[in-house]
């Protein structure tokens, strides 16, 4: 028997035979009938719950990602090492994890192109309304085939980055695109601005925020709601994103960062936190539709009509040079 049982607490891994658990138990099959998945895809499970891996025949591994990085190992994360199965081994190869949060934990595949096909696994995935929902990570796992995300190209001009193989044709498909990374300034040119403040993006493009001197913050709000974070007015418990305060000196030369995926063609729409910015027009959208009342420039003269009323009520330090 195979030495397979992991706890994720102690970072220990000892015979199965040894291992003695609580709570209750989860069986997820590896590569059940020759398929490139496990099932079921995702658990929920209480804080000491177990999670059991039953490898099937093929050679397949349980390793720990990040959302954003499906198919990348995360660094320190769980790892079963692959474990080859041959059709005719009737004895079952297991690997334990043990829930120790109730944090979401992403798993793939590190078999080559296994995670690309989609086989990715999760234990507490958020809800399906979720931007980090499974089925996002299963689908941002598929779209880049396996890869790191993103592959790091800079969006053009037009906000879009296409292989040299991608046809138009009848085929509307974009199985060709390639994500690209688009970057807006906070606070560029030290104005009470993004730059560029209304962008467009494809699915699984990358949007990042780079900061410029002040203090900002980069959070989802909705069109109605300008200058309200997303969490604190939606009806349907969406949280939507937050940077937190990024306080910058006037004399720095490295610039902090905050990254997100777009997952929909639907408009996101933000703001700045810091007392007075989203009432002075410091606002973005992203895919806000321009035939549409609800463009960008009703939105950011919605924020400059209402200064910012009802503004930013998330937490850090809302301090500005």
């Amino acid at each position: 028997m195979m030495k397979s049982a992991f706890v994720l607490a102690l970072s220990a891994v000892v015979p199965a035979a040894m291992a003695t658990y609580g709570g209750q138990t989860h069986t997820v099959e590896v590569g059940p009938n020759g398929m490139l998945a496990y099932y079921p895809e995702y658990v929920y499970a209480d804080v000491g719950d177990t999670v059991m891996f039953n490898f099937n025949p093929k050679n397949h591994t349980v390793t720990q990602s990040s959302f954003n990085k499906p198919c990348v190992p995360l660094e320190h994360g769980i790892d079963s090492g692959f474990v080859p199965v041959s059709p005719d081994d009737y004895e079952t190869k297991s690997f334990y994890v043990t829930v120790t949060d109730d944090k979401p934990v992403w798993i793939h595949c590190e078999q080559t192109g296994h995670c690309g096909m989609g086989m990715v696994f999760a234990i507490n995935p958020p809800p399906d309304y979720d931007p980090k929902s499974f089925a996002n990570f299963k689908a941002l796992a598929i779209a880049t085939n396996g890869t790191a995300t993103p592959p790091g190209y800079t969006c053009d001009d037009d906000g879009t980055y296409w292989d040299d193989s991608y046809s138009s044709g009848d085929d509307d498909s974009h199985d060709d695109y390639t994500p690209c990374d688009h970057q807006i300034i906070v606070g560029v040119d030290g104005k009470l601005e993004y730059g560029p403040p209304n962008i467009t993006a494809n699915v699984y493009d990358t949007v990042t925020f780079i900061f410029k001197p002040k203090n900002h913050t980069v959070t989802q709000s909705s069109f109605e709601h300008p200058c309200q974070p997303l969490a604190d007015t939606s009806s349907t418990g969406e949280i939507g994103f937050a940077s937190g305060f990024m306080p910058v000196s006037p004399n720095a030369t490295e610039f902090p960062t905050f990254q997100i995926t777009v997952y929909d063609d639907k408009p996101i729409w933000g703001f700045c936190g810091q007392t007075g910015h989203c009432g002075s027009g410091m606002v973005f959208s992203i895919n806000a539709k321009e035939d549409s009342n609800k463009n960008f420039d009703a939105f950011k003269a919605l924020s400059i009509k209402i200064n910012g009323t009802g503004g930013y009520t998330g937490g850090g330090s809302g301090a500005g040079y």
